[in-house]
């Protein structure tokens, strides 16, 4: 009877100890990352239901090219002035997405030139199971106004008297604002088996996107001008739903799988296939001195801190790696034989490292 007791309580203390499974900001997205992704455009994944103690087998997946995404400082790239709130830019497929990382979460700031009016919410953090968060709404991007023949060919005059209930007789302008709510539930969590082989610990967050517009037209009372305002004319609403599933292994810091949804069909899983994890901290931009920015022939690179351990790396803003050396306390970056432009210049010591922007003209 007392094994049998003690077997149950070792069961519980097991499963209860499983479950607290919890992924913080220090889990996911580090400065320095790189993760390989594929993507299966017909995977024949069965998710079952929310609870504990899951298990979810990916081991099948397959996809036949390779991305890869890289996580960097904001420092050094394109876009950096536009976004003075980023701690990290995430560069897929030739796109800068910035990001704002706190304990709270991942927010989106914007991608490349296109900077949104709010964040919005990526991951809330931390993760553990049962918790929900809705983000939003928060407006998606900035109203905008038409006018001219793409109004007349929408909204010809003919409607203002529709729309307002006779009230105006012209259409004069219209205005479409957009918000966005993501609403995340972490509603399961267990044991996920990768192409690899091998197993992971995991949570699985469901995340909806409701992307809601709605359209005002200015309309004028030709008349007496009393009917003259903004009238309510329609919008639409479109839900999106992804799943993600997130662990706390130190071996992987993105999503081990995240699956677009079609209702309650999974339309293609996007899934880990390796990662090359940045195991240094960034440094204070004072440790080293470069000058003289911008430079046309050479920059040079001092610091009151020599050593055998320090390096630099120069990249293109694309990623392409240029150059690279090892110094003690100075050392000269040829720069004659490269194109104009503006690269980043990765600066290694035995501390972490530092990004710095290099123009070249």
């Amino acid at each position: 009877m007392k094994k049998t007791l003690l077997s149950i309580l070792l069961s519980i203390s097991c499963i209860l100890s499983f479950a607290q499974v919890t992924v913080t900001h220090m889990d996911i997205m580090i400065a320095g990352d790189e993760y390989y992704e594929k993507t299966d455009n017909m995977p024949p994944i069965i998710l079952g239901s929310p609870g504990g103690n899951k298990v979810w087998n990916f081991s099948f997946l397959n996809g036949l090219d390779q991305d890869t995404v890289r996580i960097i400082s904001p420092v050094g790239t394109p876009f950096e002035n536009s976004y003075p709130n980023a701690t990290l830019c995430m560069i897929e497929g030739g796109s800068f997405t910035y990001l704002e990382k706190n304990t709270s979460g991942v927010y989106i700031l914007g991608q490349s030139d296109t900077v949104l009016s709010n964040p919005s919410m990526f991951m809330p953090l931390p993760l553990t199971y049962g918790a929900t968060h809705v983000d939003g709404p928060v407006a998606a991007g900035d109203d905008e106004i038409y006018f001219g023949p793409v109004l007349d060919w929408y909204y010809p005059d003919t409607l203002a008297p529709l729309y307002t209930m006779g009230m105006a007789h012209t259409v004069d302008s219209a205005l479409v604002s957009a918000v966005i709510t993501n609403s995340f539930d972490v509603d399961a969590w267990g044991t996920v088996t990768m192409p690899d082989g091998n197993d992971y610990d995991a949570l699985r967050v469901q995340v909806e996107s409701d992307y809601t517009y709605s359209v005002s037209i200015y309309c004028t009372d030709t008349l007496t001008g009393v009917g003259s305002g903004w009238y309510p004319s329609g919008g639409d609403t479109d839900i999106s739903n992804q799943i993600f599933f997130m662990s706390n292994d130190p071996n992987v810091r993105s999503p081990l799988a995240s699956l677009e949804m079609d209702s309650i069909y999974v339309e293609n899983a996007t899934f880990n296939v390796g990662s090359t994890l940045s195991s240094v901290n960034t440094i204070k931009a004072s440790t080293f001195n470069v000058y003289p920015i911008p430079a046309s022939y050479n920059v040079t690179i001092e610091t009151t801190k020599p050593s055998k351990d320090n390096s630099y790396e120069l990249f293109s803003i694309s990623g392409v790696l240029v150059d690279k050396q090892s110094f003690n306390q100075s050392t000269q970056v040829d720069l004659s034989q490269i194109a104009k432009g503006t690269y980043v210049l990765k600066i290694h010591c035995a501390d972490g490292y530092v990004n710095k922007k290099v123009i070249v003209e």
